[in-house]
């Protein structure tokens, strides 16, 4: 047993889950917590730390994790998700509208579903809002121009609005609880007020001849006499409530695109996002405008306010959370970003890391945005830019970083010491291949060159210089070029000397190359399909490929022949050593990880974290314990060495038996508590000793002794008798005592299904030799009674 237990053992210790997908979100007052829809569920996020503290929706799971629920379903038919199309949320309750029409209200401090009902639209509810005193909820349909206003406490239906062309893709409660009146932008881009007591139409805002995207009031007075729009037709809208009726005060073009609109200071400031990521300023009383953030690479879709934690969130279209810090002084706003959430990772394409200890990791994520994250600081995120297309490899060296992707440039980044999480860019060469560049490798030791791999086959060596006495001044130039496959290279890596370069191609091949020349020291051929990966040991002098073929494949450096062959069950895309070379870590596209003992080519784990392909792996060199993977199905995992804990749990277990073994030994010797011994015996599983316990019952004729024993069992306790009886039943001098327990063990639960307590395949194993043992009885009583016919006859 613990022979077993000494093999490596590696297990899960954090899971970063995509948990935005877009629409809805909501903060919350103290600034805490995010509410983020994602398909089926809204889950709640915990600002600093990005993780996931609770889930709302019929999957939702109720775990540590958040894993979702699996499917269930009956007779092998698939049961549909109902998607959540938007949601709200009060300070105590939260609701969503579903695909199939219902309305679902969750209570907050309990996430259980306490009201269910049906939104009567004719079409989904595209936009829900809670009015401030959260006792009423407005919905809109996405076929019907109606607004229904629902009391939830009283099961009612307030009213339904239609004097307006929907459906309402913003509605707005005037923030005021004593005030009923509430603010809709139809389909004709006008803004309509309605009384929702009187049901009356109150006003009709018309100016935005685009989609309206925002609306803020100035404060949460009774009185509050101004409102500002912001749309798509690139212009802010000031309305002044005078004679009862709102009115055009000012129109202040912004010349572009607006997402969100926001009032701070008491109403003193109002904040404008733009769609290409500018953030606009403009003072109440003249209305100057101020630039605060200039445009960038990030494309906003919304704009959130916290005034109690004094912060601002700006989302991006690819769903990232931007969190700025707001400070005012003398009515000139200035922001800080304070942190960077990442809500969703689409596919992770590769993942490397960097820093003193391995302190960060660089994420490539399908985008021309990677992403830097600090392990050390509950993994605060920061968006990297500077690619023009999506990033599909990273290298490190200790405080260098390259990029490569799909603009065929190389890009030179180098850590910011001075900042948490941030990178200097140092420099960048374009046009470094005719095509996408799929894979770029460092020198080991301090970083003097590195090899790129473009996916036309060709394979380019340069040289990274840095100037004397010049801390930011890098080059990098040209040694050689090679067309070194006939496909697509998959992959380019170094030997820990530096000394040889290998690659590994579509083509079936992977090669080997001197670093300091174009010459081919040799071919490593045998795969049957593409290869993958390749990898030099740390240690020994051999080469590590993983290919299409589902093998992996172990090569001399000395002679390039194969010396050993690990099979899988499915394509292999990539491979690490690990431990200093004595174990192999390997991803496949099913999203299964092995881990391979060298010396003994077994597989000693299997980790089954992964639902879709695992396309990188990052493992730490600076302590070997742990690694981190990333795939197809955007989660990044954080895996730790566990063996010294298993090891350690399987030695507390031995010594919790010998010391139940020892007592058991007391007890039988002593002939005192056999009820306890009983136990015992059933808990270590030694059916001779459960035997002869109820022998001794059943020899001083205590049979209502025998039935207190069987009672007493629970469950679990129970099904291990029934093993015990099933092999009692294998030898005939114990049949007799078997059935008078398998007679006690059974009983009620046959006559009543509602007590069965064990399935049909527990009773099988257990009867088939009774059945058995019976059916040879009474096969041999036939032939003996058709003999005695016979004689009978003959006589």
């Amino acid at each position: 047993m613990l022979a077993n237990v000494a093999e490596k053992r590696y297990a899960a210790e954090a899971r970063f889950t995509n948990f935005y997908a877009g629409s809805d979100i909501v903060w919350t007052e103290d600034g805490e917590h995010f509410y983020c829809l994602n398909g089926d569920v809204v889950n709640k996020v915990n600002v600093q730390s990005s993780q996931i503290v609770a889930s709302f929706g019929e999957n939702a799971s109720d775990d540590v994790d958040n894993k979702p629920k699996p499917k269930v379903a009956d007779d092998d038919i698939d049961v549909d998700v109902d998607s959540i199309n938007c949601f709200a949320m009060s300070s105590e309750h939260l609701v969503t509208a579903h695909r199939s029409g219902l309305l679902r209200l969750w209570e907050l401090s309990t996430r259980k579903q306490v009201k269910l009902w049906k939104a009567q639209h004719k079409g989904p509810v595209i936009h829900l809002e809670f009015s401030p005193c959260g006792k009423i909820i407005c919905s809109s349909g996405g076929a019907d121009a109606t607004l229904r206003l629902w009391d939830f406490k009283n099961n009612s239906c307030l009213c339904a609005l239609k004097e307006f062309p929907g459906p309402a893709m913003l509605l707005r409660f005037h923030p005021n609880p004593t005030i009923s009146e509430i603010y809709a932008v139809g389909s004709d881009n006008s803004i309509y007020a309605w009384n929702y007591s009187t049901k009356t139409l109150l006003h009709c805002m018309r100016g935005h001849i685009s989609q309206v995207t925002g609306l803020s009031f100035q404060n949460t007075a009774a009185d509050c006499t101004q409102i500002v729009t912001v749309g798509r037709d690139k212009v802010l809208i000031v309305w002044q409530l005078q004679d009862k009726s709102w009115s055009q005060l000012k129109v202040i073009p912004l010349f572009e695109e607006l997402e969100g609109v926001e009032h701070i200071a008491a109403g003193a400031l109002v904040l404008a996002a733009c769609r290409n990521g500018k953030l606009l300023q403009l003072e109440t009383s003249s209305w100057k405008i101020k630039e605060l953030l200039a445009s960038s690479d990030f494309e906003v879709t919304r704009l959130l306010n916290c005034n109690k934690a004094e912060q601002l969130t700006l989302v991006t279209s690819e769903q990232n959370m931007l969190v700025y810090a707001v400070s005012i002084d003398k009515k000139v706003a200035s922001l800080q970003l304070v942190k960077q959430l990442v809500g969703f990772n689409d596919e992770i394409l590769d993942m490397c890391f960097l820093g003193d200890n391995d302190r960060y990791l660089a994420i490539a994520t399908n985008s021309k945005h990677f992403k830097l994250y600090d392990t050390e600081q509950q993994m605060n995120c920061s968006l990297i830019s500077g690619h023009t297309d999506t990033v599909m490899s990273l290298a490190a060296s200790h405080n260098l970083l390259l990029t490569v992707g799909k603009d065929c440039s190389i890009h030179l980044w180098k850590l910011n010491h001075e900042a948490n999480c941030q990178l200097e860019h140092l420099m960048q060469q374009n046009n470094c291949h005719t095509a996408t560049i799929g894979s770029v490798a460092f020198t080991h030791n301090g970083a003097t060159g590195f090899a790129s791999a473009c996916q036309d086959g060709s394979m380019k060596v340069w040289q990274l210089t840095r100037e004397k006495g010049e801390r930011k001044s890098y080059a990098f130039s040209l040694r050689y070029a090679a067309l070194a496959h006939d496909k697509e290279i998959n992959c380019v890596s170094y030997a820990l000397n530096n000394k040889i370069l290998a690659t590994a191609s579509q083509d079936k091949t992977a090669k080997l190359w001197a670093a300091d020349s174009q010459a081919m020291l040799g071919v490593l051929r045998g795969h049957t399909r593409g290869v993958w990966c390749v990898r030099f040991s740390p240690v020994d002098q051999i080469v590590l490929t993983s290919s299409s073929d589902c093998s992996l494949r172990i090569w001399s450096i000395a002679n390039f022949s194969c010396l050993k062959r690990l099979e899988q069950e499915c394509t292999i895309l990539r491979c690490e050593f690990l431990d200093h070379g004595k174990f192999i870590l390997s991803a496949s596209s099913d999203g299964l990880l092995k881990l391979w003992n060298i010396k003994t080519n077994i597989c000693v784990q299997s980790i089954d974290e992964h639902s879709d392909r695992v396309w990188s792996l990052a493992v730490s060199s600076s302590s070997n314990r742990c690694f981190y993977t990333g795939g197809a199905d955007s989660k990044l995992i954080r895996f730790g060495d566990i063996t010294d804990e298993v090891r350690n749990e399987a030695m507390a277990e031995r010594q919790g038996m010998l010391e139940q073994e020892q007592t058991l030994q007391s007890l039988l010797h002593e002939q005192t508590q056999l009820e306890k011994a009983f136990m015992l015996a059933l808990t270590l599983d030694k059916p001779k000793t459960t035997y002869e316990i109820i022998c001794h019952f059943v020899r001083k004729r205590d049979t209502a002794g025998v039935h207190q024993l069987v009672d007493q069992l629970n469950v679990d306790q129970r099904l291990s008798l029934l093993h015990h009886v099933k092999a009692w039943g294998t030898n005939s001098r114990h049949a007799l005592i078997a059935n008078q327990v398998l007679k006690r063990l059974l009983g009620e639960a046959l006559l009543d299904p509602a007590q069965k307590l064990y399935n049909n395949a527990n009773l099988v194993e257990t009867l088939t030799p009774y059945v058995q043992r019976h059916f040879k009885r009474v096969t041999e009583l036939q032939k003996d009674l058709a003999f005695l016919e016979f004689i009978i006859k003959s006589m």
